[in-house]
């Protein structure tokens, strides 16, 4: 049957596209394996070609794949194609082996000046090799599996599967499992947890990231420097590390605008390697990560290219978590193919593998340097934007189609011309929901289109505005734009959006097509549809289907209706347990349709059994609660179940728990304080631990004092040293491999190892705060302080030193030298010390604020700070303030310094020039004189019509101004900020007559 099933499947796999991309390995050249550069890059363009070998248009997946390996078990060639995919395994292998060589190569251009790096760096190679050699191993054994029913002594043949001595089901399974050993999508926590060979690249990938700056720091070669972000307000900053080796003579891809457009960026990690030719980027970004080129010359004939490659992990997701990322790269996908078309470049090239989740894309033969600057602007904000936002558009239903979103879905969507107009209302309802329900804008620049910025000013009024405001505006809408308003905000909103569609839209309740449409977009406006509209079956099994918990707004009847029931428990993920709640009477009494149901649950989500409604009826029912839980074991990775106890009692059945217990050690190690009578059992402790350090507690002592499993569980979580027995705390090697991991683990040593200068040493190298735990002889040691303070996490170095080492000048620069919030713990002494505050304030602009008031008043140093932060003016001197160089700098790095000009330069045109094409709402902060300047005002509304609110008398009513405020943020931000302007003009009239007598005479 299922053979039958794929004969009539059209979308056949094309393998002789996939033979005739198979290609030969290219090492690095021999006589540039000693540049730290080259070798990095070719580290970079190796990732990006293996994880090629995993796309879907390849072999491994054609052919391995659960419906590709029905496909080729009937195809007329099927021995060529599976010879083909084993040469591609066999190549994968290789050049999966050059690449860890070539990490090698890399890792030891530092080892070969820095000998203190060759025992670490020694050992990881070791591992990796270890763990390599084994999944080859495991590669080849099941390889054999796949190909021996096809082999006739030593040629393949022809022959149907099942061949004669095999099985088609357990066929099936070896190709499962050596696709899994290829390809589990995965990302390891450490190397002895590597199961798959593309989890070794994501390590490997990870790992050369990680080292590109020791590596070029010990060998010499370039210049090593660190970019301080200055986004965050608090008195810290994030810095990213950038490997530079071009030469004074050459101009540079990366440039000062690039610098600068870094520093306003905000991000986990960045790593820059600038080259003559080339500038690469890896950027993680909370959830994801991504890298971007500029490319002087890209291969191919591609000449200047923009890249940016954006990955997600897809893999291990939930269906709704896994949508949301979806999504998310249908939004980054939507938005820079709209991009290009405003800016003159070609369409972007975007190539998708789904199996690494990740796209790429490419903007080629840009036509100047410049170009490629501007992109990378433009797009860092984009990504700044981006961050989680699956989170808003997991559950959004962006059309009736119900698409099961996938890589080639979204293909299709960018492709397909009859998407044009649900991906346009899609973009549109994203940006609205977001500025209505989180108030966050999601206008960059790369969002050229007028409609969208109109809708999200828009929606950040609606977020907020009074119901007398709502009203007004919407009064003066024309029919159009009114209609398209309140369709946004219905689906947002339903509760506050209805008064009004009921006052201008009324039948759009009672309509059914359209009913349909609104519910198939947002189930929750079941509840607000007119009552003969509700009770049809089609409208509520739409609503069901995209929001679940919907059925509470249906007639009774549909709850007694077992495929709208199913539909609903199908698809909710968040709250199955309110669902089940809900389901009626009749099914609820029918034991065989309701255990339907309960089965249809566990195989959407493994909360299914963990929720009240249902853990009451298996108590019930021990037998069916043993088949789900088998189910719930078989289907997912992690699941909540009873409290062990109640499970014991439930299950009766030693064999049955233990296998659960296992299974959920597996996942969360540390639930082995459930499980006590396991305590002493050594497979499930070497699982929990393996799983998760922190089971090590509840572990029987026998194991606590178990140097393997404690000297694993140290390596992974330092801090569990904690729970090792006495003899294992004054252990040399297991001492050092915990305070390696995490320094702090030096506060459980023994009193003997916390005086070792090699344990100490090695605490400290890891994080100085390992400082406050060492013997008191070495806490005030100046070698050791001075390691404390150079590996302290964050500007928090002096927390823990006295106020004579406060005052230490040698401990105080490398404080700030690692992070200039350390300047923040200067005594009044260093404060006025000229050097030091130049090293903070160039890094980190407002530490001028911790200066002497001399320094504050000193043009070089202020200099420094509002070229670094505009908004460090604030703390400048009123001398500084009023000084137009200085301030021009100020403004020009952040418009809103000019808050902290003097007078003068707030009303001084030139100055106010240039903090208004900073940021256009500047204007708040200028003088009377610039704030009806007809010029200056039309900068700052072109650029952001809101700068309206901040119009001089004068011009608050030109047509020009006007207009031009329309065109940036459209007609209803607009009227908006004149009644607010007509609100405060009345309060000021009502002010001024309610002003007493004597007020009067002594303004007369």
């Amino acid at each position: 049957q299922e053979l039958l099933r794929f004969r009539d499947d059209s979308a056949s796999p094309d393998y002789q596209t996939a033979l005739a991309i198979q290609q030969a390995w290219q090492p690095v050249p021999p006589e540039q394996e000693s540049s730290v550069a080259v070798s990095f890059s070719w580290l970079c363009e190796q990732n990006s070609r293996l994880l090629n070998f995993l796309g879907s248009e390849r072999l491994i997946n054609l052919c391995l794949s659960k419906s590709g390996a029905v496909q080729l078990s009937m195809h007329p060639e099927r021995s060529e194609i599976l010879r083909g995919c084993a040469r591609e395994i066999s190549n994968f292998l290789y050049e999966t082996e050059a690449f860890l060589s070539g990490y090698e190569k890399f890792l030891l251009l530092g080892v070969a000046a820095d000998h203190k790096l060759e025992q670490p760096y020694r050992e990881e190679i070791i591992a990796l090799r270890h763990q390599l050699a084994s999944l080859q191993v495991k590669v080849e054994q099941e390889l054999a599996e796949v190909t021996r029913p096809f082999f006739s002594g030593e040629e393949l043949s022809g022959g149907e599967l099942p061949a004669s001595g095999s099985d088609f089901q357990q066929w099936q399974a070896h190709c499962r499992l050596l696709k899994d050993h290829l390809q589990r999508l995965g990302s390891a926590k450490h190397v002895c947890a590597i199961e798959s060979i593309h989890e070794l690249i994501l390590w490997l990938h990870k790992c050369f990231l990680t080292r590109l700056w020791p590596v070029a720091s010990a060998s010499g070669q370039g210049k090593m420097s660190k970019v301080f972000a200055t986004k965050f307000s608090k008195p810290r900053a994030n810095y990213y590390n950038i490997a530079d080796f071009t030469t004074p003579q050459q101009q540079p891809l990366f440039d000062k605008t690039c610098h600068d457009a870094l520093r306003q960026f905000s991000a986990d990690s960045v790593t820059v390697l600038n080259m003559p030719d080339c500038t690469r980027l890896s950027i993680q970004l909370q959830c994801h990560a991504c890298t971007i080129d500029l490319l002087e010359q890209a291969e191919g004939g591609k000449q200047r290219t923009f890249r940016l490659c954006y990955s997600e992990k897809l893999a291990g997701e939930s269906k709704q978590n896994r949508r949301g990322k979806l999504l998310r790269m249908w939004f980054l996908a939507q938005t820079l193919s709209q991009y290009q078309k405003k800016n003159g470049f070609n369409t972007p090239d975007i190539h998708f593998n789904e199996q690494t989740g990740q796209i790429l894309f490419e903007f080629t033969h840009l036509r100047a340097k410049k170009d490629l600057q501007r992109m990378f602007v433009d797009i860092l904000s984009l990504l700044e934007k981006l961050k989680n936002l699956d989170i808003y558009l997991s559950s959004l239903n962006l059309d009736e189609s119900q698409t099961q979103w996938s890589m080639a879905a979204i293909r299709e969507r960018l492709n397909n011309p009859s998407f044009s107009a649900t991906n346009q209302f899609a973009l549109e309802h994203i940006h609205w929901r977001l500025a209505c329900e989180a108030r966050i804008s999601l206008v960059n620049r790369c969002t050229h289109d007028r409609t969208l910025r109109h809708l999200v000013e828009a929606a950040l009024i609606f977020s907020s505005a009074p119901t007398s405001t709502i009203e007004a505006l919407l009064d003066d809408q024309s029919e159009r734009d009114r209609q398209a308003l309140l369709w946004h905000f219905l689906l947002s909103h339903p509760y506050r959006a209805k008064p009004w569609v009921d006052k201008y839209f009324n039948w759009w309740l009672a309509d059914e097509t359209t009913a349909m449409q609104l519910v198939s977009q947002n189930g929750r406006i079941l509840e607000d549809l007119a009552p003969q509209i509700r009770d049809q079956r089609a409208i509520v099994f739409a609503a069901v289907k995209s929001h679940p918990e919907a059925i509470a707004y249906a007639p009774e009847s549909f709850r007694n209706d077992f495929d709208i029931m199913n539909c609903a428990l199908a698809n909710e993920k968040e709250n199955i347990g309110s669902v089940i709640a809900l389901i009626g009477a009749e099914l609820w009494s029918n034991r065989g349709l309701f255990h339907q149901l309960l089965t249809t649950a566990v195989k959407n989500t493994s909360w299914t059994l963990h929720c009240s409604p249902v853990a009451a009826y298996l108590r019930q029912n021990p037998q069916l609660y043993k088949e789900l839980l088998l189910l719930t074991l078989e289907l997912h990775d992690t699941y909540h179940l009873f409290p062990p106890d109640e499970m014991k009692n439930l299950l009766n059945d030693d064999h049955l728990y233990r296998k659960l217990a296992l299974k959920m050690l597996s996942e969360y190690g540390g639930w082995l304080r459930h499980f006590p009578e396991f305590k002493n059992d050594r497979e499930v402790v070497y699982t929990a631990v393996g799983s998760n350090p922190l089971a090590l507690p509840y572990a029987g002592s026998e194991f606590q004092a178990d140097k393997a499993l404690v000297k694993e569980a140290v390596k992974k979580m330092g801090n569990v040293l904690k729970y090792a027995s006495d003899e294992l705390q004054d252990d040399n090697e297991i001492v050092l491999a915990a305070v390696k991991n995490d320094g702090r683990a030096l506060e459980y040593a023994s009193g003997r190892l916390r005086a070792s200068p090699q344990i100490v040493t090695a605490a400290l190298a890891n994080t100085g705060r390992a400082l406050q735990y060492a013997d008191e002889h070495l806490k005030r040691h100046p070698d050791y302080l001075r390691l404390a303070v150079n590996h302290y996490p964050g500007c928090n170095a002096f927390y823990d030193l006295d106020e004579d080492q406060c005052g230490n000048k040698e401990l105080l620069t490398i404080g700030v030298l690692k992070d200039p919030g350390n300047f923040g713990f200067v005594d009044e002494e260093l404060s006025d010390d000229e050097e030091l505050a130049q090293l903070a304030v160039r890094n980190y602009g407002v530490m001028l604020k911790h200066a002497s008031s001399r320094l504050r008043g000193q043009k070089c140093i202020v200099t420094l700070a509002v070229q670094n932060k505009g908004m460090a003016l604030e703390y400048a001197s009123p001398e500084m303030q009023a000084c137009e160089d200085v301030v021009k700098v100020a403004v020009q790095n952040s418009g809103m310094a000019l808050k902290f000009a003097s007078d003068r330069l707030k009303d001084c045109p030139e100055v106010v020039k240039l903090a208004l094409q900073e940021n256009p709402l500047a204007l708040e902060f200028a003088g009377d004189t610039c704030r009806n300047n007809h010029e200056l005002v039309n900068i700052a509304v072109q650029s952001d019509g809101n700068a309206l609110r901040y119009v001089g008398r004068t011009l608050q009513d030109d047509p020009q101004i006007i207009a031009a405020a329309i065109n940036s943020i459209g007609v209803v931000a607009v009227k908006h900020i004149q009644q607010l302007d007509a609100c405060k003009s009345s309060s000021d009239e009502s002010s001024s007559d309610e002003s007493s007598p004597d007020q009067l005479c002594l303004v007369m």
